[in-house]
């Protein structure tokens, strides 16, 4: 009986160590770093412009003036800079006082401000 005792408790051992072991308590994990603040606006790569930046030329004629209000309606040439056809169309004078010597019925040359801001006329002149 002392032998099967002894086989019996053997045979267990053998099991034990043949058996998976339960897996160790999870360490806790280490505190994760904050994440990084996203870059700011001026330090982000920008594609460069494609359109004109800077004041743009064009000419045509004056249909309307409203100089209280600082606009003049023109009757103008294609503009490819910013993608127009020819057309008649309401623009914002920079300065109103540009629009002071000028006529229904003048022909002009005048400079968008920009292509960003292709309404406001910042140079308008008879031609």
């Amino acid at each position: 009986m002392q032998k099967t005792f002894w086989t019996a408790v053997i045979s267990l051992a053998a099991l034990a160590a043949c058996s998976p072991s339960a897996p160790a308590p999870a360490a806790e994990a280490p505190a994760a770093e904050p994440a990084a603040a996203p870059p700011a606006m001026a330090d982000m790569p920008m594609p460069a412009a494609t359109e004109a930046a800077g004041p743009i030329t064009s000419s045509g004629k004056i249909t309307a003036i409203d100089a209280v209000a600082g606009t003049v309606t023109l009757d103008h040439q294609a503009i490819p800079e910013v993608k127009w056809e020819a057309m008649s169309m309401a623009f914002t004078a920079t300065d109103p006082a540009m629009l002071k010597d000028l006529k229904v019925g003048d022909a002009v040359s005048f400079d968008l401000k920009s292509a960003a801001e292709p309404t406001k006329i910042s140079r308008i002149a008879k031609q």
